[in-house]
């Protein structure tokens, strides 16, 4: 690596920069690889103490300006506080200081927040509860249910979860929130019909069956004649579920 061009030692560029020129070598960048390489070269070149000046310069290590007082002995500038003597040094108050902003009070928007939660923890209680009442029954194979929008997005949720959670084709699938209480079953039916109603507009689903039950209820939840193999053909593996369609 080189250390500086035919302009002349690392003390000379550094004299020059601090002139406000620019070394013989040309130019100095701001940025970037050449940077550091001329800075790396700068300090190869150098020594003790102008390397100590560079360091300073380059990464504005300089001491502090806003402590006053005096120590028994005078240090270099350029020693270290790790190695230099201790000394009985107070801090000086400054008078061009601006105040110091007072801490805001965030009582009130922490309140606003906390009942913005407790509100919309309410209404999907509210709406689980609703959920919970209307489909306390396995649907059969013409159900229309009518549901409030919040309780209609709680239904959606739930049975997101439950159909992605395993293909209903093959076995009754489920999804439930704790918080809630609440759990909802789905089941492939080929003759079951569903329109759920809502302020929205209607939601049919065909070819399933759904019943919510509390969350740590165990057990087929569906009625017996469900389950009975002689009643209805059963579906081959991988048959795909109708899609939701728009009443």
């Amino acid at each position: 690596m080189r250390t500086v061009g035919a302009g002349g030692s690392a003390a000379d560029a550094w004299e020059r920069l601090r002139a406000g020129g620019a070394p013989a070598d040309g130019p100095v960048p701001r940025h970037g690889r050449a940077a550091l390489l001329r800075l790396a070269a700068w300090f190869e070149g150098a020594d003790t103490e102008t390397a100590h000046r560079i360091y300073t310069a380059a990464f504005a290590a300089h001491s502090a300006t806003h402590l006053g007082g005096a120590g028994e002995e005078s240090v270099a500038a350029t020693t270290s506080w790790w190695q230099a003597p201790l000394a009985d040094i107070a801090a000086a108050r400054l008078t061009s200081a601006l105040p110091a902003d007072p801490v805001r009070d965030h009582t009130a928007q922490r309140a606003r927040l906390r009942d913005a939660a407790e509100s919309s923890a309410h209404w999907r209680r509210s709406a689980a509860q609703e959920v919970h009442r209307v489909l306390a029954e396995a649907t059969g194979t013409d159900s229309r249910i009518r549901l409030s929008s919040s309780a209609m997005g709680v239904l959606m949720e739930l049975l997101t979860a439950a159909l992605g959670s395993g293909d209903a084709t093959r076995g009754p699938v489920s999804a439930g929130d704790l918080e809630l209480g609440i759990r909802l079953h789905v089941r492939h039916d080929p003759e079951a019909a569903l329109t759920l109603r809502g302020s929205g507009g209607d939601l049919a689903l065909d070819g399933l069956r759904l019943v919510v039950t509390p969350f740590a209820a165990s057990g087929d939840p569906f009625d017996p004649e469900a389950d009975d193999p002689h009643r209805r053909p059963t579906p081959a593996a991988g048959t795909g579920l109708p899609l939701a369609r728009q009443a």
